[in-house]
């Protein structure tokens, strides 16, 4: 099985549910290209510690207006819209994509493993996608049976990067509309 990973403490939730599996960082979608390394590194941290196979997909400016050109029309609406799930399914195909080439029969994503994602979406894009590509879309609730509160401990103890925002510019903006004082403190605290 082919795993698309968003980020490192859901993959750390994931790896409660999956043991036997690939990984395939793949996120054009995240923005600014410093949080991208960040979250990069974060995952091959936990892939060193783990011994996890990771494919590191493509992150280039070509790949970013690709995504781009698939999301900029639903910009201005919020986390969990159509911006979402278009970012998510181009971020899906591309993962089943990579599984039929490389010969996997399954393919999934750790956005399961997130409290703020929606997990009918995400199962509703991987069926379509499993249609499409004829690779099986595993889905499963990567959070239940505290998974989800044992990856943030772990996270925590290993000291893994966590981030505050989903990862495109838009979220980022939301959270900074949402919560101004919080980003000013830390902003302010980072001096």
């Amino acid at each position: 099985m082919l795993i698309h990973v968003c980020c490192a403490p859901d993959l750390l939730t994931t790896l409660f549910h999956v043991k036997d599996a690939e990984f395939f960082f793949y996120n054009p979608n995240i923005q600014p290209p410093l949080e991208y390394r960040k979250r990069e590194d974060a995952v091959r941290i936990v892939a060193s510690y783990f011994s996890l196979k990771v494919i590191f997909g493509e992150y280039s400016v070509d790949e970013v207006k690709r995504w781009y050109s698939i999301v900029r029309d639903y910009r201005d609406l919020g986390e969990g819209s159509e911006r979402c799930r278009r970012c998510i399914s181009f971020l899906l195909e591309r993962t089943a994509q990579e599984a039929l080439k490389r010969g996997y029969n399954f393919f999934s994503t750790t956005l399961l493993a997130s409290p703020k994602k929606d997990l009918s979406m995400i199962e509703e894009i991987g069926r379509v996608l499993e249609k499409k590509y004829g690779v099986v879309f595993y889905f499963k609730n990567f959070r239940k049976k505290g998974a989800y509160q044992e990856g943030v401990r772990l996270s925590r103890e290993l000291g893994i990067y966590r981030q505050n925002y989903c990862g495109c510019v838009f979220s980022l903006l939301e959270r900074k509309r949402r919560k101004p004082h919080v980003e000013a403190s830390r902003e302010n605290n980072s001096l």
